[in-house]
């Protein structure tokens, strides 16, 4: 007979092995696997609550990341007009506060003197740098190095300082900006050897090569107060236009040369020779311009803008051949080629054409003999009715020049035959001439390129977009935002709170009420290192912080712990500490140590001293991670624990089916053999009595 040699039992007899077995092995996997399979399912509920711990804490950090020190520091500006009249100007600007450079951190910037690219300087040699209050950092040459590797190894050193090369046409120069912004964080450097002439100390009485190029400054706000303002003249950018062009004319022959501003001089040649291909050649080049067309129904116009506003970027566009129609001065008038003193005109004709309208200009002969001069041409088209030309002549010392000056916005051109075809030529018409914005700040004139009036207050940027009247009396009134600090509060309280109650309910031990029946737990009830991050929350957030003149700690301006453990706000103690000390609010939320390695420094604001705190907790090698981590290495080891038990398990499940089998057989012929042997002892003769 068969017998099983794994886990397959026979019923060949009077056992029933695989109950048997079933028993035996549940009674091993209660033993030793259940109490694993029991603390695996708690390492998982602990991780999946440190999971929720640590979402919680990120929505926090990004909350606190928001609270900026404009947050609390916030200023607002308002328009008032107290002109008279029925006429008065609405909103000619608007003001943003704080936003533009002046009032921004500034960090040191330092620069050596030329140094040849052949330099080498020498391994050993040293250099020490120091940044405001902290430690000098030595760095030192491990071997000969150029001075792209005099940088590299400053850079290496995390010295607190930047370190880049700008060339220029007297050679290479080693430039070195502080990581920091701020006058107290200036740079000090001290060298020796080949390195010496990188050495910087400006209190020092030792002559230094090395210049400074860049001061540090302290961010700075805008001052509160009232000023007045007029607006005279908006910023504009030049806008230029062809005379018509005929759809379809091609430019065969020539060059254009723009020139923008100080600019350079930037030449065209288009690579198709359509007014299309005019227009696509200059927008693909630098030349600070924009060109479209313009259509009047019958005619194109090339159409010509500055990129940028403002009376020192005008336009020059010189034309040869073909192109002489784009021609501009940024004068607005067009100047014909020399023409000799005296030269007379006996033969041709000249027309004029201003705008869409042409006129033919019939000189009258005033010189010798009844000869035409050019006086004669600018006396017949200045008497020439509904031209829009003004003509006049000047002398460059040589030659003289006629020259056409537009009255108005239209191209104007002359075209002349035989003896006037010297006089051939034109300039483009002027939609809108190049100019500043004019505007008055508590009287002093301010002129500004572009109608974004940046520094003439500090802290302030004026978006102009009306002039105003004489009858207008404007006033910009620049204040504290006592109600963004307010909102600022608010927004820290609540979002400490949605982190406390969370972590109140992850953590909550609620006592049983039925005798004998034990407490119910939070996973993280019983876990230390929570208590660890409130116990940081609470000390850093009631933390003393200096220069607050008076305020100090959040207590000061009303926030305290409720017995729940979440914040409170008193809006009336804030909104008298906001009237009475609005920079000391800004100070207590938001000041920064100019030493930024001192992190725990009480000169650091609490909202300072939370970020780098949340940074920390929610770090690679935080809190968070660290526990968790460890957690995920525990389950591991359980895991591979149960995986060997029920390996185990799986083994002695064949061992015991197998003697089972091998029992249920021995059993089955023991049966067979009782039952001959009882069949035999019915079968003998009876003895005779």
């Amino acid at each position: 007979m068969a017998t099983s040699t794994g886990t397959i039992s026979t019923s060949a007899g009077p056992l029933d092995v695989s109950t048997l077995v079933s028993q035996l092995i549940s009674a091993e996997s209660q033993s030793q696997l259940t109490p694993l399979t029991t603390q695996a399912s708690s390492y998982n509920t602990l991780i999946s609550a440190y999971g929720n711990l640590k979402s919680a804490l990120s929505t926090y950090q990004n909350a606190i990341k928001a609270l900026t020190s404009a947050s609390f520091s916030s200023q607002k500006s308002s328009l008032s007009n107290a002109g008279t009249g029925t006429n008065l100007t609405t909103d000619p600007f608007s003001a943003d506060i704080n936003t533009d450079s002046s009032t921004k951190v500034l960090a040191q910037k330092i620069q050596s003197a030329a140094v040849p690219g052949s330099k080498i300087f020498n391994a050993g040699d040293s250099i020490a740098i120091k940044v405001g209050t902290g430690s000098p950092t030595f760095v030192t040459l491990k071997a000969n190095a150029t001075l792209a590797g005099v940088r590299d190894a400053i850079n290496a050193s995390k010295a607190g300082v930047s370190a880049s090369i700008v060339k220029d046409g007297t050679g290479d120069h080693l430039v070195l900006e502080a990581n920091t912004g701020g006058t107290g964080n200036t740079i000090k450097v001290t060298s020796n050897g080949s390195l010496s002439d990188f050495a910087y100390d400006p209190s020092g009485s030792t002559p230094s090569t090395m210049t400074q190029t860049q001061a540090p400054r302290d961010a700075t706000q805008a001052a509160s107060g009232a000023y007045t303002v007029g607006v005279s003249q908006l910023a504009q950018a030049q806008k230029l236009s062809s005379a018509g062009i005929t759809p379809g004319t091609t430019f065969e022959t020539g060059l254009l040369a723009i020139k923008t501003g100080t600019g350079s001089t930037t030449v065209i040649k288009p690579t198709s020779n359509t007014l299309a291909g005019v227009r696509d050649a200059i927008n693909a080049s630098d030349a600070g311009v924009n060109a479209t067309i313009v259509s009047d129904g019958t005619n194109d116009h090339l159409v010509i803008s500055a990129k940028d506003s403002g009376a020192a970027n005008t336009i020059r566009i010189t034309g040869t051949d073909n192109f002489s129609v784009f021609s501009f001065d940024p004068s607005g008038a067009y100047t014909s080629p020399g023409v000799t003193t005296g030269q007379t005109y006996a033969s041709g004709s000249l027309t004029l054409k201003s705008g869409d309208k042409s006129f033919t200009i019939n000189p009258t002969g005033t010189g010798s003999g009844g000869a035409i001069t050019l006086n004669d041409v600018m006396t017949a088209i200045n008497g020439t009715t509904g031209a829009g030309v003004t003509a006049s002549i000047t002398n460059d010392g040589t030659k003289d020049h006629l020259v056409l000056t537009p009255t108005g916005t239209n191209p104007v051109s002359l075209t002349g035959t035989t003896d006037y075809a010297g006089l051939t030529g034109g300039s483009m018409g002027q939609l809108m001439k190049a100019q500043d914005a004019k505007l008055t700040i508590d009287g002093v004139a301010v002129t500004s390129k572009s109608n974004k009036v940046e520094d003439a207050i500090s802290g302030v940027t004026l978006n102009l977009s009306k002039v105003t009247t004489a009858d207008d009396n404007i006033t910009l009134n620049i204040s504290n935002d006592t109600t963004g600090i307010t909102s600022a509060a608010n927004t820290f309280v609540s979002a400490y709170n949605s982190l406390a109650k969370t972590i109140s309910s992850l953590t909550a031990q609620t006592p049983s009420t039925t005798l004998g029946t034990s407490t119910s737990s939070s996973p993280l009830a019983s876990e230390s290192s929570v208590q660890t991050i409130l116990s940081q929350l609470r000390s850093t957030m009631f933390a003393s912080v200096d220069g607050g003149n008076g305020i100090s700690t959040l207590s000061d301006i009303g926030i305290g712990f409720q017995k729940d453990g979440t914040l409170a706000l008193d809006a009336t103690k804030l909104s008298t500490a906001t009237t009475n000390n609005f920079a000391g609010i800004a100070n207590l939320f938001s000041a920064t140590d100019p030493d930024t390695t001192n992190t725990t420094s009480s000169k650091n604001g609490i909202v300072t001293k939370l970020q780098t705190l949340m940074t920390s907790l929610l770090s690679d090698t935080g809190l968070i991670a660290t526990k968790t981590n460890g957690l995920q290495a525990s389950l591991k080891i359980n895991q591979d624990r149960q995986t060997a038990i029920q390996t185990r398990l799986s083994n002695m499940k064949d061992a015991y089916t197998n003697q089972f089998n091998q029992l249920n057989v021995t059993l089955a012929s023991m049966q067979a053999t009782q039952s001959y042997l009882t069949q035999q002892l019915a079968n003998l003769p009876k003895a005779s009595s």
